[in-house]
């Protein structure tokens, strides 16, 4: 298992998402990556530990930048925090990417860290070349790869049904005790297995709504449990915007997440990942309930509780989508590096919170532990009636 950085202060972690989405808005696309420059400088003032990228290929309608040459600037621009890269294994060569991840890890002193994705916009894959439907076995023969070449002194022979190797050996190696991390992304029953066997750690996907992740989480402690295996971090991407008040976060979020989640819908976003009962047009409220992490510094704090719950020690925040004014983004920053980190609590002693209903039942480990359905009881459910439970990231407004 792979050893984390020394990370000082609360135990719980903030991590920084930069999508690398260029907005059209902006007056050049280098006048915007100085931007997005400044929001790591912000985070890393504010004591968040981590930045991170995710991977698109021909972004439409947004550009989107090359995951490994913005996280090679990135590096540049911050000592201290732990780069993070999302890639879509499947996409891409095992030994072109191995390389390239390494020299990332290189040259940010050993603080890169992978998380390993599937895919899923069909688009992506047919630009490729690559059938979407070979992708968890292109991606399982790439983790095998990667690994032996990573750490193992002894070249590689591999035969494997999409990728062939004989005596391939690479003698780089990262700077980082116990080597590159590779967590894993995953956002369905079967993806959080696949974590759990053999992932660092699982990142649970900003797509996927707060009553699926309680059911994820379950099943992810049982698979570790199965296979006698311990994680030191629980990660979790959550879009976020905090302000003063729960009305003006709510504002300030939702005309961005509805673009971005429409240009997504475009991508199948819905149809593949998160279902289509979440998409825009089938939501009763401007305000994702269980997607998004939006209000005071106050509201934010329970929203985490209610993750730290389910076991995450740690959220990378996806705070500015496009369109999201900068002084807004580097408010929210500094509101959760000074406001929100440091009163939180540990995981071991959150307390419980309303509106959060698990129920132990005959369905196994891995089944749905909520269906929805509203406790008549809880005052958040008496306050947030219009939309469904549970309610993380609303307002009495929204």
């Amino acid at each position: 298992m792979t050893q984390s950085l020394n990370v000082k202060g609360s135990s719980f972690r903030m991590g920084l998402f930069l999508s690398g989405w260029l907005d059209p808005g902006a007056p050049s696309a280098k006048a915007l990556i100085d931007t997005l420059l400044g929001r790591v400088v912000a985070a890393e003032q504010a004591g968040f530990t981590s930045v991170w990228v995710g991977q698109h290929l021909l972004g439409d309608p947004w550009p989107v930048l090359d995951t490994s040459v913005f996280l090679g600037r990135i590096s540049g621009a911050t000592e201290t925090l732990e780069i993070g890269g999302v890639y879509l294994l499947p996409l891409s060569h095992p030994i072109r990417l191995a390389e390239s991840l390494m020299s990332l890890d290189n040259i940010s002193g050993g603080r890169f860290n992978l998380c390993a994705a599937l895919g899923w916009a069909p688009r992506e894959f047919a630009a490729i070349g690559i059938p979407i439907r070979e992708r968890v076995k292109r991606f399982e023969e790439i983790i095998t790869v990667i690994r032996h070449l990573w750490s193992s002194a002894e070249p590689l022979n591999f035969n494997g049904k999409y990728y062939s190797f004989d005596r391939v050996n690479m003698v780089s190696r990262s700077e980082r005790p116990g080597g590159i991390p590779i967590w894993i992304g995953a956002s369905s029953e079967v993806g959080v297995r696949r974590a759990a066997q053999l992932g660092d750690a699982w990142l649970g996907s900003s797509h996927t709504p707060f009553e699926d992740l309680a059911s994820f989480s379950k099943c992810f402690d049982t698979t570790l449990a199965t296979e006698g295996r311990v994680v030191q971090r629980r990660p979790l991407l959550r879009h976020c915007i905090v302000a003063a008040t729960d009305e003006l976060a709510t504002q300030r979020f939702v005309n961005a997440f509805e673009a971005y989640y429409r240009a997504l819908g475009d991508w199948g976003i819905f149809k593949e990942v998160v279902g289509e009962r979440h998409s825009i047009d089938s939501s009763a409220c401007r305000l994702p309930p269980g997607r998004a992490v939006v209000g005071s510094p106050e509201t934010v704090i329970r929203q985490i509780a209610e993750y730290q719950r389910l076991g995450f020690n740690e959220i990378v925040f996806q705070v500015g989508l496009p369109g999201t004014p900068e002084r807004f983004v580097h408010e929210s920053l500094e509101l959760l590096g000074y406001e929100v980190l440091p009163r939180l609590v540990d995981t071991q002693t959150a307390p419980a919170m309303s509106g959060l209903v698990t129920r132990e039942d005959s369905n196994g480990p891995c089944q749905k532990p909520f269906d929805g359905t509203p406790n008549p009881t809880s005052p958040a459910d008496t306050a947030f009636a219009t939309c469904p439970v549970p309610r993380l990231g609303t307002s009495p407004k929204a």
